[in-house]
């Protein structure tokens, strides 16, 4: 079973489904077409059994939404599709004292804001803050839209919110830690390369694959990707040959230098391309030495002690 499905049966089960009903009618939701003479005045829609017509302006945007971009085109031709066909998937809210708070279906509020309508059928359902931000981060995993930076943002967000761990939020959303670690080293990049992955001049592998680089490295590979069109296959290749170099470049001219097993090499190059940093295996005599893991600032020592210790330093100092 794939991540998305298993996401998306999680999804349903957060999101929770309207009361089961033995009537017909409840299955197909009462629909009333708009007259010619009526069809541009504000709308008001009728909710499926099991929902709550909701006034738009007494809901607010939820602020754990990862979403930043909404793609204007996009929502203007969702409101469109609303007019003709109604809303097929109600929203779902939390009531936050006398006004509710979307949890699910921003597009779909906006689109009916965009429509004209002053209510929408909605869901309501409790949940704390907590619920509420990983079920808007649910959500927009399963979407292919969402920029890998909006999530990765989410990811930070939520973590430093509820002073979790990577590998806790992991288990709480049902995807692997790796997709959250990836994901977050992008914050890393410097500004001017995370332009561009907004934009869609690069992917998101070519930036996970310039991360090994230093700042003013990746800065100049992205603007050869733009200009080159070079591949992802390209990056690592050269990320690859540049780690060597610097490897060569460094090592002393010793005759014990000169006898390094290329073993030891090997192993140091994927120990660099593992935690994206630069490693040192130091051999010592009877089997015995070190491995030296380089860190440039704080926040990356601590990305590397929650990639080795799978995030379990955090939680023991918390305890």
């Amino acid at each position: 079973m794939s991540k998305n499905r298993r996401l998306g049966k999680g999804l349903a089960d957060l999101l929770g489904q309207p009361p089961k009903s033995n009537s017909t009618t409840e299955k197909t939701p009462t629909k009333q077409s708009p007259s010619p003479s009526t069809s541009s005045k504000p709308k008001t829609v009728s909710a499926p059994a099991g929902f709550s017509n909701i006034a738009l302006e007494s809901i607010d945007e939820n602020p754990y939404q990862p979403r930043q971009q909404f793609n204007e085109a996009e929502l203007k031709a969702l409101a469109a599709s609303l007019k003709q066909h109604d809303l097929l998937q109600p929203i779902v809210v939390r009531q936050t004292g006398n006004r509710y708070q979307l949890i699910s279906g921003e597009r779909r509020f906006k689109a009916a804001t965009l429509a004209g309508w002053k209510t929408i059928p909605a869901r309501i359902r409790k949940a704390t803050d907590r619920e509420a931000a990983e079920l808007a981060i649910i959500e927009n995993l399963q979407r292919k839209d969402l920029g890998p930076l909006e999530k990765a943002s989410s990811f930070k967000q939520y973590i430093q919110q509820h002073k979790c761990t990577q590998a806790e939020l992991a288990k709480r959303l049902n995807v692997d830690r790796s997709t959250i670690s990836n994901l977050i080293r992008l914050l890393e990049l410097p500004e001017e390369v995370q332009q561009a992955l907004r934009s869609q001049l690069i992917t998101a592998g070519h930036a996970r694959a310039m991360l090994p680089l230093d700042a003013l490295e990746q800065i100049s590979m992205c603007e050869r990707i733009v200009r080159e069109s070079l591949s992802v296959r390209n990056i690592e290749q050269f990320v690859h040959r540049k780690l060597m170099d610097n490897q060569n470049s460094k090592k002393k001219p010793t005759a014990k230098s000169k006898t390094r097993p290329a073993q030891v090499e090997m192993l140091e190059k994927q120990l660099k391309l593992a935690l994206g940093t630069r490693v040192k295996i130091v051999e010592r005599e009877k089997g015995t030495g070190k491995i030296v893991v380089n860190f440039s600032s704080p926040n990356e020592f601590t990305r590397l002690l929650n990639l080795l210790t799978g995030g379990r330093s955090q939680q023991d100092r918390a305890a």
